[in-house]
């Protein structure tokens, strides 16, 4: 069963790590939890989703800042 690691430190290589293995936690895991109607499931995975979701605007706010020079202001 793929698991997905809540937390992480903020670095392109934990990032690429995170994203890649919340992809293959969501196509093993959310899937099933969708197909079996399983609500309990659901939450838990819900709450794997937010954690991630957090993480992501965490690594941004950390390029935002260390990579001024490269942010878009018309986005």
């Amino acid at each position: 069963m793929n698991e997905y690691q809540i937390g992480g430190g903020l670095r392109l290589l934990t990032a690429v790590e995170k994203t890649e293995a919340f992809g293959e936690f969501l196509k093993t895991r959310m899937v099933r939890a969708l197909e079996t109607e399983d609500p309990t499931e659901l939450h838990y995975l819900l709450a794997q989703l937010d954690d991630y979701y957090h993480y992501v605007w965490r690594y941004y706010r950390k390029l935002a800042q260390d990579r001024a020079e490269r942010m878009n202001p018309g986005v």
